[in-house]
């Protein structure tokens, strides 16, 4: 496939995209530049990993969808890289033989189509030790994406009562890859009996959405974007 047909193939999409969000009413209008970017990690043949039956898929779309209605209450212009249950990997028509390549360069796309002020990826998190368990916040090598991460896991810390600082992300393909600041928060780990009780929990679920978009909106304070 030539050049030509890739972009073709890109701005059909796009287009696509935006009817989508306008048909089911997550974008009033189209702004002239997003604030975030919610990243809804994994979603159809990629259940991400899971615990006793539970997909992390399944809980980073209901928190996602929550951070999302708390931001839009606020007063953001809001948008998610997806809102059901389907794999991004199957709207990418590059010629591009790995399905989890085709799920993140998807993902990259959209983030570039949209071009957020920050774009913040979820996700659940997994160890052979089970005893490890809180939020971790992976950011870009830069100074604003580092800036985003510190105050969300001050503010994930103090809601989970733990201490823990953000990572560089540095092999991670989002992180590489974005051209505006932007993190993975990894909400908890299901291997850890605790965690994964308070992240199914709904009122947790709620608090989680609300200590983020507590965060964003320092983050935006100390550090506006035009």
């Amino acid at each position: 496939m030539n050049m030509k047909k890739i972009l073709i193939l890109v701005w059909c999409w796009i287009f696509t995209f935006f009817c989508y969000f306008a048909n089911t009413g997550l974008a009033q209008g189209y702004p002239e530049r997003f604030d975030v970017i919610i990243d809804i990690g994994h979603g159809g043949v990629d259940g991400g990993t899971s615990a006793y039956g539970v997909l992390e898929k399944e809980l980073n779309l209901q928190i996602g969808k929550r951070l999302y209605e708390r931001l839009i209450s606020q007063g953001y212009n809001v948008g998610m890289t997806r809102v059901r249950d389907y794999a991004l990997s199957d709207d990418n028509r590059q010629p591009i033989r790995s399905r989890h390549l085709r799920d993140l360069t998807q993902r990259k796309l959209i983030a570039d189509a949209l071009d957020p002020k920050v774009f913040i990826s979820l996700h659940m998190n997994w160890s052979g030790h089970h005893r490890t368990r809180g939020p971790l916040v992976i950011y870009q090598a830069n100074q604003k994406s580092y800036s985003l991460a510190h105050l969300l896991q001050q503010h994930l810390n103090t809601l989970y009562g733990i201490e823990k600082k953000p990572s560089r992300g540095r092999t991670y393909f989002l992180m590489k890859h974005l051209q505006m600041p932007s993190v993975i928060v990894e909400l908890g780990y299901l291997s850890n009996a605790q965690d994964f009780t308070m992240v199914r929990d709904n009122k947790f679920q709620q608090q989680l959405a609300d200590t983020i978009a507590h965060a964003v909106g320092e983050y935006f304070l100390l550090y506006p974007v035009e």
